[in-house]
This record gives C-alpha cells, sequence and structure tokens, in this order.
C-alpha cells in the first residue's frame, strides 16, 4: 500500500508537473533565444555577391575605417597552369584563399571531348553548391549564371559596350557615367583591349584597314593587303555585314569589341610605358574558351581586382566568407539581419549563421536577388514593392549557326576546281569567344550582332549534332548532358559519344574526318551571337523554395519581335558567307527536354527594376530598395542602408552586352551611398 501511495500521482500533481515543465521549457526557449542573439555578428555594411556592382561595393567600403562582410556563394576558380615565367612563387589567389578558409577550384578542361566531363562536374545545383555553372531551365527561357568568387567575370566574354541613349531614354536610365566606368575598368581590372587579329598589330595599325578596300595612295603599309591577319571569323563578319547592309540600305557599321583581356602591347619609343603584359607575364593566346577560364591568365575576372584591391591589403576590415548562401533579410529597426549558410568545409548542408549591419549592397545577380528578396518577403516580412520579381528581360539575347562558310566576291560565290563553292574557313575555336559586333537600328529598335567562339571542348558535339541531329537526340540521358544530375551518368555519356562518333567516322576519309583536330572538325561554322530589345514582361516567382518564371499568356517570350526580326537578319547574313542558316537545337526543340523555341539567355537584366515610385519599380535610381509597407503613403519610401547594386535593377533590355551598364548603374548607386572610389 505505501508503494502505491508513492507512486501515484493526483491530478493536481500532473498540472503541476506540466506547468514545471512548461516553465523548464520556456526558460530554455529564453536562454536559447539569448545565446542565439549573442551569435549574432555586426558589421558596419555586407556586401552580398562578388559580381560586378558587389566588386565596386567592397572597393569603395574598404580602407574607409569600416568592418565589412562579404558573402559569396561560390568558392575561389584559378587556372591549373603555371605561366612559364611566374611573377611569384605559386599562386597568390590560391595561397590566399587557402590560408583564409576559401575553397580553390580549378577551370574545366582538357580542351577536347573529355573535358566535357570536367564541364559537368562543375554544373552548380542542389546536390552541388560549389559549383561554377548555374544552368537554370525555366520552361521557355533557359538562363546560364555562374558562381563563384568574381561572379558573372568568370564565365562572361569580357564585353564593354554602352547601351545607346535612345534605349537608355527608353528604358529611364540617368546619370549614367560610362566615361568614369571605363576609367574604374582600366584602373582596378585592366587596359581594354581590341583583338580582331591572328597576331598582335603593331602601334598605329588600325585592325578595320585590314584587307579593306583603301587607296594605294594612302595605304603605304599595304594594310589592304594584309587581311589575312584578321581572325577569319572577325573578317567574315565584316565582309557579310557590309554585304547585307548594303542589300538592305541600312547602316550596320563593323566595329572591334573593347574587351577586358590583357593583349600584348609593341613598345612604342620613346614614350615607353611598361605593358600590361610585362607586368603580368601573360597575354591573350587566342585559345577560345573564354566562358571555360583563361589558362593563361589574361582575362580580367573579378576575383583578381578583389584580391589586388582589396584582400592582400592590410588593414582594409573587409572579411569574405566565401561557400556562403545568403537565405533571408530581415529589417531590425534601421539594421538588417542577414540569414545565411556557410558551407565552408567538409558538409554540403553547412552552418547557419546570422550578421547584421546598418548597411546592405545586395549583388547576387539577377537570380540570386530576386529569390533572396522573394523569400526574405515571404519568409521573414522585408516589405517589399508589388513590383519585385516583375519586368524580367533576356536581353534579347539569341544565338544561331551559320554552317559550311564559302569563299565569297562581289558577292557571288568562288567557284573551286570541281565547279562547287569553294570553302571558307571560319574557325570559330580561335580567338577571343566574342570579337566583333555590327550594330544598327530597324523600326526604331537596336540589335547588336556579334562573332562568337566555340571552345575545342565542344566541337566534336557540335560536328555531331550538325551531321546526324537525331544521333544526338539518342545520346544517353539527353536531359542530364543539357541541365540535370551528371555524375551517374558519365560513363554512358562518354560511351555515347564515343559509339556515335565512331559510327559517324567509318565510312568517312580515315586521313582526314577521323583524324581531324577539333579546330578542324567546325571550321566552316559560324556562331551569331545577338541582343536586342524584348518586352521586359518577364516575372519571377517562388514555387515552394524555388525560384519560378513566367510570361503573359497574350505576350510569350518566343513570340515577340525582336527575335523574328533578329532572325532575318541571321539568315541574311549568313547566305552572304555561302553558309546555310542552321538554328540552335534549343529554337529547333529537343523532345522530352524542352519545348520548340526554348530561348538560352547569357545576360538576364530586371526582376528587381528601377522605377521613379513603388508603383513602377522596386528600387529608385539609386538602387534603394523601397519600403513596401509605406506604399500608401508615401510611394518613394526606402528601406535606409539597404541598396541593389545588380543587373536586376536595369529596367530592360539593353541590346548590348549589359556589363559595361551594370557597371555604371552600381558606380552611381555606391559612389553615393559610400563616397568616391579611391584613385579614381
Amino acid at each position: 500500500m505505501a508503494s502505491n501511495e508513492s507512486t501515484s500521482i493526483t491530478r493536481r500533481d500532473t498540472f503541476k508537473g506540466a506547468a514545471a515543465a512548461g516553465a523548464a521549457a520556456a526558460g530554455l526557449s529564453v536562454l536559447a533565444a539569448k545565446q542565439a542573439e549573442a551569435q549574432v555578428q555586426d558589421y558596419d555594411a555586407i556586401v552580398i555577391g562578388t559580381g560586378f556592382g558587389g566588386t565596386i561595393a567592397t572597393i569603395a567600403l574598404s580602407g574607409r575605417g569600416k568592418s565589412v562582410l562579404i558573402l559569396e556563394r561560390g568558392t575561389f576558380w584559378v587556372t591549373p597552369e603555371t605561366l612559364g615565367v611566374p611573377t611569384a612563387a605559386g599562386n597568390p589567389v590560391v595561397q590566399w584563399a587557402k590560408s583564409n578558409n576559401s575553397g580553390v577550384q580549378y577551370w574545366p578542361r582538357p580542351d577536347h571531348t573529355l573535358g566535357l566531363i570536367d564541364l559537368l562536374n562543375n554544373r552548380y545545383d542542389q546536390s552541388n553548391p560549389y559549383g561554377l555553372y548555374n544552368y537554370r531551365m525555366f520552361g521557355a527561357v533557359h538562363i546560364l549564371t555562374a558562381s563563384g568568387v568574381g561572379g558573372g567575370s568568370l564565365i562572361y566574354c569580357n564585353v564593354n559596350l554602352e547601351a545607346t541613349q535612345e534605349v537608355r531614354d527608353r528604358l529611364g536610365l540617368k546619370g549614367l557615367d560610362y566615361k568614369r566606368t571605363r576609367s574604374y575598368m582600366e584602373k582596378y581590372r585592366g587596359k581594354l583591349s581590341n583583338i580582331v587579329s591572328k597576331i598582335p598589330l603593331p602601334p598605329g595599325v588600325d585592325p578595320a584597314k585590314l584587307g579593306a578596300q583603301l587607296d594605294p595612295a594612302q595605304d603605304p603599309a599595304k594594310l589592304a593587303n594584309k587581311g589575312y591577319l584578321l581572325l577569319d571569323r572577325s573578317r567574315a563578319l565584316r565582309e557579310a555585314a557590309g554585304l547585307v547592309s548594303k542589300q538592305l540600305g541600312i547602316n550596320m557599321p563593323w566595329s572591334p569589341l573593347d574587351l577586358s583581356i590583357t593583349e600584348y602591347v609593341h613598345p612604342s619609343p620613346p614614350d615607353y610605358t611598361a605593358p600590361e603584359a610585362d607586368t603580368g607575364h601573360t597575354f591573350c593566346e587566342r585559345q577560345g574558351r573564354c566562358l571555360l577560364g583563361c589558362l593563361p591568365q589574361a582575362r580580367h575576372t573579378l576575383n583578381k581586382t578583389l584580391f589586388n584591391w582589396v584582400f592582400k591589403q592590410q588593414n582594409t576590415g573587409v572579411t569574405l566568407s566565401s561557400e556562403s548562401e545568403v537565405r533571408t533579410i530581415r529589417r531590425v529597426g534601421d539594421s538588417y539581419e542577414v540569414a545565411y549558410i556557410d558551407r565552408r568545409g567538409e558538409s554540403v548542408d553547412g552552418v547557419p549563421r546570422r550578421v547584421r549591419a546598418k548597411q546592405v549592397f545586395l549583388a547576387a545577380g539577377v537570380l540570386g536577388t530576386v529569390e533572396i528578396l522573394l523569400r526574405s518577403r515571404r519568409d521573414v516580412g522585408l516589405a517589399l514593392s508589388d513590383r519585385i520579381g516583375s519586368g524580367f528581360s533576356t536581353n534579347g539575347d539569341f544565338g544561331a549557326l551559320a554552317v559550311g562558310t564559302k569563299m565569297i566576291k562581289d558577292g557571288k560565290p568562288v567557284l573551286g576546281a570541281d565547279g562547287n563553292p569553294a570553302k571558307a574557313s571560319v574557325y570559330p575555336t580561335r580567338g577571343p569567344i566574342n570579337t566583333c559586333d555590327v550594330r544598327f537600328a530597324i523600326d526604331g529598335r537596336h540589335y547588336t550582332i556579334e562573332d562568337a567562339g566555340i571552345p575545342s571542348m565542344f566541337a566534336r558535339v557540335v560536328q555531331l549534332a550538325l551531321k546526324d541531329r537525331k544521333a544526338l537526340l539518342t545520346l544517353a540521358e539527353p536531359a542530364s548532358f543539357v541541365g540535370g544530375q551528371t555524375t551517374a551518368n558519365i560513363g554512358s555519356l562518354v560511351g555515347s559519344f564515343r559509339d556515335r562518333i565512331e559510327a559517324i567516322f567509318k565510312p568517312r576519309d580515315p586521313t582526314k574526318d577521323r583524324h581531324s583536330t577539333e579546330a578542324e572538325l567546325i571550321d566552316d561554322v559560324f556562331f551569331f551571337n545577338a541582343m536586342g530589345e524584348d518586352e521586359a514582361n518577364g516575372v519571377f516567382s517562388l514555387r515552394g523554395d524555388e525560384l519560378d518564371l513566367g510570361w503573359p499568356a497574350d505576350k510569350p517570350i518566343s513570340k515577340q519581335a525582336c527575335f523574328s526580326k533578329v532572325e532575318q537578319i541571321m539568315q541574311q547574313l549568313s547566305a552572304a558567307m555561302g553558309a546555310e542558316y542552321t538554328p540552335l537545337p534549343t529554337w529547333e526543340g529537343w523532345p522530352g527536354v524542352f519545348d520548340e523555341r526554348t530561348l538560352v539567355c547569357t545576360h538576364p537584366l530586371g526582376g528587381c527594376r528601377i522605377g521613379p515610385t513603388m508603383a513602377e519599380g522596386a528600387v529608385n535610381e539609386f538602387g534603394q530598395l523601397y519600403d513596401g509597407s509605406k506604399k500608401a503613403s508615401d510611394p518613394t519610401a526606402v528601406h535606409p542602408g539597404f541598396y541593389v547594386v545588380d543587373g536586376s535593377t536595369i529596367p530592360g533590355a539593353l541590346a548590348a552586352n549589359p556589363s559595361l551598364t551594370i557597371s555604371a548603374q552600381a558606380l552611381k548607386v555606391v559612389e553615393r551611398a559610400v563616397g568616391p572610389l579611391p584613385n579614381l
């Protein structure tokens, strides 16, 4: 009996125990909250992303006596090669990264078909958050972006183009100082170069005059006879554009592009200054793999800029946390709490962390910035304009091929000994990815068409697709090849390449086709890269935790006028090259993988667009984020200290490579918020 009494519990005792347990749990919760609060580290400023805008913000903030945290989702990417005459023992970027708890990875290689294995393993997705290439398939549009220290500069094609004044006026872009932005580029990154020739040209030689029709009396150097010095695809675009310009009666001037690449500059005494190539012991070797990473280190990527001007300097107050994915940004009074996952170390799951600052510069790229803001509105109540997510533009990006280029003279094909049009090689595997352009306007809308290189790594795949498209469609796991999981299918993928390629070449001349170099395989294939003005009416949303992208049913992206117009011009340029116009597989459609008339976009813009009030945009012209909690009382109210400084703010298509304009807008925002960049 005594035992039963000692173990019996009354209803009151039960409630007492529950109350005590509840009090203990509440106490533990308060303690945990206080501990978590204590773990929130404070900074003066937080920069999210290390692309064009993030780098400008970091340089401006560094050395001003402020504590700055840079959060970057990716790792360092560098060349595996060592310069023949190194400027230092070892790679200083690699040494700094490893000593500062940052991961280092190397550009995809080798430069032939087997390099695709490395390339596919470097794709960014949830299972590989350390990947470089983020290829997102959004139904009507596929978007390629980069993930790494240096952002989009790691895989872009180095082009610096100003948007025309007419386009800027149409978009309402005001106060962009391109001259100052070019000064920033050359001061902090390197001298801009024109590279349309097979060799660096001597001083005073205008590449536009090579092979041009010139008055012999005005051509003492006989440049008219030196057209062979031009890269073959650069010359092909110039000649085709000249012919089409006459046919259409529109102005289509050909120009070398200003590239962020180190070129060898011949000394020109007596005013000799050491050229950039002499300082870095490298220059462009015309390897044709800019978007895969420059092995000789000649590209002006932003990881170099950050290292040279921030990371290796002393007492800048700047801390880099790479491999750190930002999840949300919450306003706390006049500060902002940034929640992120720190994946530095062995586990991809990472460690959740929180930091605070009174200034935030959001530069995560179009997809990253919009995703972070949409998630922050949903999950932590960040008040935003209703326009967040709207106004996405593909920048009118469009690509196609001209296959089977021929020798053309006076607008007619030159016949060979067999009576057929003679072949003209354009060698897309050689030179920088983009070298030159033609810019023109039709019906008041602007377009840019550039040549584009095809890296040797892709040569056999391109050749396979052109000779037997059905064979390409039957490659093992095509969805994996384009955008899905790849590591489990590498063996079958390589086996499919081998079997298909061998089957194609069996009946062919073994001394030529079977043993061709990558350059020979596609030497008569010209790749067009175009930009135009779409309607900028794409809309981002969150589907679960993933970003989604769609268009109004009555204005789908693929049926917008700019694409049909630029395709017509490409068809005429192809004919002027004596070649057959050939759409990309995405535009034709790939059964089971993507629909017909799917676009591939490498210059995404908008989604957090500039507008005069929050009824028209998500930020003002100075990149300040609108405060949606005040939309009724003050439609221009902003979150103090919160700036967006990437391509998401551009309110529409630029019809030009956007990096220079993104940088100009970021420079305008950052120098107003922080102060002038040092030494500029």
